[in-house]
């Protein structure tokens, strides 16, 4: 009897939860470091990040854009970010965290944003995100949206 050959795995498929925990710490790592270029290198081409609702970085970002965003914000910073990750839960090519992040600001003002982040990983990199934050407390250090009427 013949043994029937195994399909070749994509890396897709070769990537467990736990690599694509690993992904996200290391991505994580290199927004604490400042490390933009390393954050990229974590991320597709066609990365979409997505922010929730009524902050003024809320809406849907390409990659282009998110790392422009990213950028400005990491030069805002008056010291190092530090970022404690909480919860961490993966399955499939999905990895669900929540976790508080502390920035000083070199305005003075101190951001201690609390989040849950949903990622999704293709090929052992983020393809997309979902950010949830605390919205009221992100505006009070960085600016309430305008009132449109």
């Amino acid at each position: 009897m013949q043994a029937a050959s195994a399909a070749p795995l994509t890396r897709e498929r070769d990537m467990s939860v736990e690599d694509n925990k690993n992904v996200v710490r290391r991505f994580f790592k290199a927004l604490e470091a400042g490390d933009v270029g390393q954050a990229e290198r974590l991320t597709t081409d066609d990365l979409t990040f997505w922010v929730a609702p009524t902050a003024i970085a809320s809406g849907s970002y390409s990659k282009e854009k998110w790392l422009q965003a990213i950028s400005t914000a990491l030069g805002d910073l008056a010291a190092p970010m530090t970022l404690q990750l909480g919860d961490l839960t993966a399955e499939d090519d999905r990895v669900s965290v929540t976790m508080v992040g502390n920035m000083r600001l070199k305005n003075g003002k101190v951001y201690n944003g609390h989040y849950h982040s949903l990622f999704w990983l293709r090929d052992g990199k983020i393809s997309a995100a979902k950010e949830y934050i605390d919205t009221y407390h992100f505006g009070e250090v960085f600016g309430f949206p305008s009132a449109t009427a």
